[in-house]
């Protein structure tokens, strides 16, 4: 159901952002649940509460195939909500944040399902549910550097793009020191790109970026290619200082080492001096195939790094202005600021995120979730904003 809940979301978010004249006030919040609740109460009427350009995307039969699946996946909604400026529709087991705008004519013009997030008493309980999603699991819950609660939080796992939180700390200390400013161009290089996540591999070699923009790219849409551009300017063993790691594998060297067995095997089982020398023999490959690249997640030939770092590392960045733009899972609505970077690939999920509070203490909550098997991130995700909002309102 999970696939299903994407897919249409990323449909609808297109209509959110692109054709919205979204009513307002009062009577917008009033309009919009009774929307939300005609669409629940009856979905195999969805064709008569939303805008022909929404229905020209996501048809009618489409959007109540979707509605019936949450219904009898989550239960009958018991409540619609307003969470700050969107919404929750609540059962008795699960809310799901919704985003919703409606047109002139006060119809559907945007839509956004979230993950559902598990209605769990407590905080504690909620952990506990993200430390049975996986074989291996560690987390830290921090309060003004203080933990809260912890598991294994000094235990080195896979965090896949949540490493890039490194990267982003080597930089900032530069720029603070004045050895490079956020605005200093840099041009694309040829053994720079990487493969997806991220679409700056698809501009022309020569391409001029900001550092600023290369560091956003890198965090809010954890771009490798923007990645692995900065780690070729602050310098691969520095950032490996930073994370505690011996070497430091670029994105481009993972997926390389991903698609040749015998060569990965010997860099896992390598010392430092021998990765570094796979490494360079590395520099002068063409990136493989996606397919050939994306083989299950190996112990040790990925970034091995406890949580507690990375708690440590988001924290002091958390002021720069490049986690605006994407707060994760997390519903920013109840903090005055929210620095967040995650990473995923089969078998590997992390999540990081320093929350200010309005009353300005520090929050941190790190999770790291490692297996054979793939992680449900939907659902860990959820689970992610529970314990976030808990940690928000203290329960």
């Amino acid at each position: 159901m999970s696939g299903h809940i994407k897919k249409f979301a990323a449909s609808a978010l297109i209509y959110m952002v692109t054709l919205v004249t979204p009513m307002s006030g009062v009577m917008a919040g009033e309009a919009e649940i009774a929307r939300l609740e005609h669409l629940f109460h009856a979905p195999e009427q969805a064709g008569s509460q939303f805008s022909k350009s929404f229905l020209a995307a996501v048809p009618a039969d489409k959007v109540s195939q979707i509605v019936r699946q949450m219904i009898d996946s989550f239960g009958t909604p018991r409540a619609i909500v307003q969470d700050g400026e969107d919404y929750a529709v609540e059962t008795e087991t699960h809310a799901i944040p919704t985003k919703v705008t409606l047109d002139s004519d006060g119809m559907i013009e945007g839509l956004l399902f979230e993950p559902p997030v598990a209605l769990t008493a407590s905080l504690e309980e909620t952990l506990q549910k993200l430390a049975g999603l996986a074989d291996t699991v560690s987390y830290t819950v921090e309060v003004d550097g203080a933990p809260r609660h912890e598991r294994d939080a000094d235990r080195p796992l896979a965090v896949g793009s949540a490493f890039k939180l490194g990267v982003l700390k080597v930089l900032a200390d530069d720029v603070a020191a004045g050895r490079h400013q956020w605005e200093e161009v840099v041009r694309l290089a040829m053994g720079d790109r990487s493969l997806p996540s991220g679409d700056l591999r698809l501009y022309p070699v020569g391409s001029p970026f900001t550092l600023h923009t290369l560091a956003a790219e890198m965090i809010a849409r954890s771009d490798n290619t923007a990645t692995d551009t900065l780690i070729h300017v602050v310098g691969a063993e520095r950032v490996a200082e930073v994370l505690g790691l011996d070497t430091l594998l670029t994105t481009r060297a993972l997926f390389l080492l991903k698609a040749d067995k015998s060569l990965a095997d010997a860099y896992i089982s390598g010392s430092a001096d021998d990765r570094k020398a796979i490494l360079k023999q590395l520099s002068d490959r063409d990136l493989p195939p996606v397919a050939a690249a994306s083989s299950p997640y190996t112990p040790d030939l990925e970034w091995m790094i406890p949580v507690r770092r990375l708690c440590s590392l988001v924290v002091a960045l958390s002021d720069l202005d490049v986690f605006e733009i994407n707060p994760g899972p997390v519903r920013p609505g109840s903090w005055q600021r929210v620095a967040y970077k995650g990473g995923s690939e089969a078998g590997v999920l992390n999540l990081t995120a320093a929350l200010i509070g309005q009353d300005d203490r520090t929050h941190c909550l790190s999770v790291t979730l490692n297996g054979d098997k793939p992680i449900d991130e939907a659902t860990a995700a959820g689970l992610f904003t529970r314990a976030a909002a808990q940690l928000a309102t203290g329960k």
